[in-house]
C-alpha cells in the first residue's frame, strides 16, 4: 500500500524546479490522507509527528514559486489515466461538472462575495459570503463501488478582475466549467460530460460547438432541462422560395408525457444505487434560440418523478443517457466526503493587499479587487489565489490516492477489525475507513519500508525518536 503511494507521489516530482518543494508537496498530501481533524496545516504536523519547526516551511509552500498548479494539474491528470480504474458508459469515460460554494469569514479573503445559498435546510441562511468553486470530478471504480475522483476544483466566480491583470479571458461560470471538461478529457479520450440542468445553456453549447470542431468527438455532454423547456421539430423540406427555415414548429416538451405516454418503454435500469422500474422515450430536437443545435431529448418516469433528459450524442440510446445522468450525484457524495473528511476546502489563505470586505456593498457599485491598483498589491493578491487553489488541489489529490487505495486494497481488509460501524460495511470500504485504517498503520508500514522515499521525507523532518520506539513499530 505505502509503495503504491510512494510511486505516485514520486511521479510529480518533475513538477518542482526545488527538492525541498517537492518533498513538502510530498508531506502535505500524505498528511490530508490521515490527519485526523480538519484545522489547518496544524493537523499535518500533529498526525505525522513532524518537527513544529517545519510550520513556517509548509505555510511557504503554498506560496512558493517552485511549482505551479497547471504542471501539478496536468500531471495528476496523467497519474489518474495511468492508474485508476475508468468507469465507462458506451465506451466512454465518465466526467462530472458541478459548483459547491464555502462560506468565510475572512475580510481580506479573494474572490470572496455575496450569494445566493440554494438548500431546503433551515439550518443555512439565504445569503452568505463566499467564494464559489467549480468541479470536475471523474468517475472510477467497478461493479461493486463507483467513486468520483476530484480532478479540478478552482475557483470560478469573484476573479474578473484577477484575469484582467494576468491577461486572461473572463468567461462565466458554465463556459469555464465545460474549458475544464475539454482539458481533462484530452488525457482520458472519449468521455461523456455529466452536468446538472443549470448548465443548459445557449453559451454552454456554443462553446461546445468551438471545441468540437477542434477535437471532434471529444466530448459529449449530459444534462437535464427545465420542465418549461421549448424545442423545435426539424424545419420542414425547403421548397426553393423565400428564406429557408432553419426551425420547425415549436414543442413544449413536459407536454409530450401526456400526449405520447403510451409509446413509453417500461425497464428495469440501475439508477442511484439500485434497479429501478422507469419509463422512457426519446426525440432529437432543435434547442436554443438563434442557435437550434440538434439534441436528444429522453423523458424519463421513474418512483412518480418526470424528468427531461438532453443529449449532445444523437446516437447514444436513451438507456445510456439515463444511467449516465443517474450517475450525476455522485459528485454531490464527493463534495460532501472532499469537505468533511479531508477537509478540502478548510483553508484560510488571506492579505490585507484585498480591500476589507464590505458586507453592505451595492449591488452595482464596482469590484473591490478592480480598484487595486498597485502592481505589488497585485501579485500579493494572486498569490494569495494561487495559494488557495493549491491547497484544494493537494487536498483532490489525497481524497484521489485514497479511492484508488479503497478499489485496490479495501475487499482485503475488514473493517470490523479496526473501525466500528454499526451497520455492515460493503466490500469495497469507504474513504473515511480508509483514512482511518491508513492513519493508525502509516508508522508501522514506514518502519517496514525505511528505504522508500516517502518514508525518508517524512522521518528527515520529524522529532527524532527512540530506538525502543522504532522497535516496537517494527514489531
Amino acid at each position: 500500500m505505502l509503495k503504491f503511494i510512494s510511486e505516485i507521489l514520486l511521479s510529480f516530482s518533475s513538477c518542482f524546479s526545488r527538492t525541498a518543494a517537492f518533498e513538502y508537496f510530498v508531506i502535505l498530501v500524505t498528511g490530508f490522507m490521515v490527519r485526523s481533524d480538519s484545522l489547518g496545516v496544524t493537523s499535518v504536523i500533529r498526525d505525522l509527528a513532524l518537527n513544529p519547526k517545519v510550520y513556517p516551511c509548509l505555510i511557504h509552500f503554498f506560496h512558493a514559486s517552485a511549482w505551479e498548479w497547471d504542471t501539478i494539474f496536468y500531471q495528476w491528470l496523467k497519474t489518474t489515466a495511468r492508474h485508476a480504474p475508468l468507469h465507462r458508459i458506451s465506451g466512454r469515460a465518465v466526467l462530472i461538472g458541478d459548483g459547491t460554494k464555502r462560506a468565510v469569514d475572512g475580510k481580506y479573503m479573494p474572490c470572496t462575495k455575496k450569494m445566493v445559498q440554494e438548500s431546503e435546510s433551515v439550518s443555512k441562511q439565504e445569503f452568505i459570503h463566499g467564494q464559489f468553486f467549480g468541479a470536475v470530478g471523474l468517475l472510477i471504480g467497478n461493479l461493486t463501488k463507483i467513486f468520483c475522483m476530484p480532478l479540478s476544483i478552482q475557483i470560478h466566480d469573484g476573479d474578473k478582475a484577477i484575469c484582467g491583470w494576468e491577461g486572461d479571458e473572463s468567461v462565466s461560470h458554465v463556459v469555464q466549467m465545460l474549458r475544464d471538461g475539454f482539458r481533462a478529457a484530452r488525457y482520458f479520450g472519449r468521455c461523456l460530460f455529466v452536468l446538472d440542468r443549470y448548465f443548459l445553456t445557449v453559451p454552454m453549447l456554443e462553446e461546445w460547438q468551438n471545441e468540437s470542431k477542434q477535437h471532434p468527438d471529444l466530448i459529449h455532454v449530459i444534462t437535464r432541462a427545465k420542465k418549461n423547456c421549448t424545442a423545435y421539430e426539424q424545419p420542414e423540406e425547403y421548397k426553393g422560395r423565400g428564406r429557408r427555415p432553419v426551425k420547425g414548429k415549436a414543442v413544449h416538451v413536459h407536454e409530450r408525457f401526456h400526449s405520447a405516454g403510451a409509446s413509453f418503454t417500461s425497464a428495469e435500469l440501475p439508477m442511484y444505487g439500485g434497479n429501478k422500474e422507469a419509463r422512457y422515450q426519446s426525440w432529437i430536437y432543435l434547442w436554443g434560440q438563434k442557435l437550434y443545435q440538434p439534441l436528444r431529448f429522453v423523458l424519463v418516469e421513474y418512483e412518480a418523478k418526470q424528468v427531461i433528459l438532453v443529449s449532445t450524442d444523437l446516437t447514444m440510446s436513451a438507456e445510456d443517457i439515463i444511467i449516465a445522468y443517474a450517475c450525476r450525484f455522485k459528485i454531490e457524495t464527493m463534495f460532501r466526503e472532499f469537505k468533511q473528511q479531508f477537509g478540502g476546502l478548510f483553508y484560510h489563505f488571506w492579505t490585507k493587499a484585498v480591500p476589507k470586505l464590505d458586507r453592505y456593498r451595492r449591488k452595482n457599485s464596482p469590484a473591490p479587487l478592480s480598484l487595486v491598483k498597485d502592481t505589488e498589491e497585485r501579485a500579493r493578491i494572486i498569490r494569495t489565489l494561487k495559494a488557495t487553489e493549491g491547497y484544494v488541489l493537494l487536498a483532490s489529490i489525497a481524497m484521489g490516492i485514497i479511492q484508488m487505495l479503497c478499489l485496490n486494497y479495501g475487499d482485503k481488509l475488514s473493517v470490523s477489525s479496526f473501525r466500528y460501524l454499526r451497520t455492515s460495511s460493503q466490500q469495497v470500504m469507504a474513504e473515511a475507513s480508509m483514512i482511518k485504517y491508513l492513519g493508525r498503520n502509516l508508522f508501522r508500514f514506514m518502519a517496514q519500508q525505511d528505504g522508500l522515499t516517502i518514508t525518508k521525507i517524512i522521518f528527515s523532518r520529524q522529532i527524532p525518536a527512540k530506538q525502543e520506539d522504532f522497535d516496537r513499530l517494527v514489531s
